[in-house]
């Protein structure tokens, strides 16, 4: 099962929300899902999610058929496909009259044929074919796609009724669904698997609010139904849902122009169907009604009325509770804290059936984080005009007998070669920081002795990594002492598989500039 959020959250722009996707990659979320109405548009948000973290499942529910020419359509979606390693998904729908007509001055006329024909061409130019359609809404002639994504976008309809729901079924990857029940996705998924010989990917936005107010959630969730289901095309969809009688005051108050009335009209029961709420237990087993229903992709639309909806995307994610579907890592492992870029290879490692997940999961997290405290202590150290070889080279020659040390000794603690280490050495030289002195018992070797400036220099840039905790800033204690025994267990292992280093000792630094 694929596992969505839906983006941007609201409260933060787009340049705030990386740490709005390392979380949802943390607690296993697969896609990231936008719309389009009037805020940000549909592939700038994804685009972002891209580059951030390319594994990701990336979907616009919806992108209206109207408000793009169907060849910027299949553009759009070739350059998001071209820009990430995951799949993209392709919403396209009717919308509404209000949006396409009112706010984006395009007709709204037979939004059926729209939708059929904008498929029709999407399917057809996202191959590379040249394309030449002539429809009652759009004709276009040679079009060809210059960047043909060697990913194809799945393309997918927004459905609610029989007709666009066996549209999306037929000529389509699968169906989006929105403001229903999981009894009502009942009712509408068997529209879409008709004359299908695959499964479809069957998408819904579901709408979760969090409060510890209910009737401050269903004041809120009444507010959205009367902006929505007032909308003929999703008056008509609930009217064929069966709902027609329990709307109906709610709708005469409306064209009334009474819209207090209407609000008072909806019945709480109305907010429960349609609405996610509770607790974060009782949120998880209702989105796991969906999926019993027939969802593939619960894609959720989080509202927090008490404070932060990022909160709700650990306490609602797959990996907070067994019943909302499978972890990606084991129980064991699933509330610690992990690297979400990690999180993301660990998945993609397991599904591809590959062996060893924990200890490339290892070795990525000690790769990412060596590179990460690296740069830390560079810039740090930069400052000084220092590198970080040539500042452990500083810190050996401190810390050895008599301040001195000959210069195969060094390269070997510094773990570099002895011609680097002559070049560094060179380097300190000139600043006068270290000089070259004859060693005192072997005529072959040469000592590396560090100066009074060299030792004033050496205070100087440890304090400067001190002061950024050796790039290690906000770890516990208990932390750092359990990952230099994790690596001292590394170092070991290693040991005892080589031969004749039985007195090698440890270097004092990891060489890297």
């Amino acid at each position: 099962m694929n596992y969505g959020l839906s983006i941007p959250l609201g409260g933060r722009t787009l340049k705030d929300h990386a740490a709005v996707l390392d979380r949802a990659v943390m607690a296993g979320y697969t896609d990231v899902w936008s719309s389009e109405v009037n805020g940000h548009d549909a592939f700038t948000p994804l685009a972002l999610a891209a580059q951030r973290y390319p594994g990701l499942r990336l979907g616009t529910a919806i992108t209206p058929a109207y408000t793009r020419s169907p060849a910027l359509l299949a553009m759009s979606a070739a350059s998001l496909a071209d820009s990430t390693d995951g799949q993209v998904l392709l919403g396209v729908g009717s919308s509404s009259d209000v949006i396409v007509e009112r706010w984006n001055g395009v007709p709204f006329h037979d939004p059926y044929g729209r939708v059929r024909d904008v498929v029709t061409f999407l399917d057809r130019a996202l191959t590379g074919e040249k394309v030449d359609m002539e429809t009652p809404s759009f004709t276009i002639k040679g079009f060809r796609l210059g960047v043909v994504p060697q990913n194809r976008p799945k393309v997918l309809v927004a459905g609610l009724r029989p007709g666009m729901l066996r549209l999306a079924g037929r000529r389509s990857d699968g169906a989006i669904l929105n403001w229903l029940s999981p009894d009502d996705v009942r009712k509408v998924v068997p529209y879409v698997y008709e004359g299908r010989s695959t499964a479809p990917e069957i998408v819904a936005r579901l709408f979760v609010v969090c409060s510890s107010d209910v009737e401050k959630v269903r004041e809120h969730a009444k507010r959205a139904i009367a902006a929505y289901l007032n909308v003929d095309a999703y008056a008509k969809f609930h009217e064929w849902l069966g709902r027609g009688d329990e709307l109906a005051d709610m709708w005469g108050a409306w064209r009334a122009g009474d819209r207090k009335a209407a609000l008072a009209a909806i019945p709480d029961s109305l907010v429960d169907e349609l609405f996610i709420h509770g607790d974060a237990a009782a949120c998880r087993a209702r989105i796991q009604d969906y999926v019993d229903a027939g969802i593939t992709t619960p894609m959720l639309a989080l509202t927090n009325l008490d404070g932060d909806a990022a909160d709700l995307i650990d306490q609602l994610g797959r990996r907070a509770g067994a019943s909302t579907g499978p972890a990606v890592v084991s129980a064991g492992t699933a509330t610690k804290p992990v690297d979400p870029i990690v999180a993301q290879d660990r998945q993609r490692w397991g599904e591809l059936g590959w062996p060893q997940p924990t200890a490339m999961s290892a070795f990525m997290s000690l790769f990412r984080t060596h590179e990460r405290v690296l740069e830390v202590v560079r810039k740090a150290l930069k400052q000084h005009g220092l590198s970080i070889t040539e500042h452990s080279a500083l810190l050996h020659l401190a810390m050895a007998p008599d301040r001195s040390s000959p210069l195969s000794r060094m390269a070997e603690r510094l773990l570099i070669s002895p011609a680097r280490c002559n070049y560094v050495v060179n380097r300190l030289e000139s600043e006068g920081w270290v000089e070259r002195k004859p060693h005192p018992a072997d005529g072959r070797s040469t000592l590396a002795v560090l100066t009074e400036s060299g030792a004033a220099k050496v205070d100087r840039s440890i304090a400067a990594v001190d002061g950024i905790d050796f790039g290690f800033r906000g770890t516990r204690e208990q932390e750092l002492n359990d990952l230099v025994d994790a690596l001292a267990a590394c170092a070991r292992v290693e040991e005892d598989e080589l031969t004749g280093d039985a007195d090698r000792s440890a270097p004092v630094a990891v060489a890297g500039d």
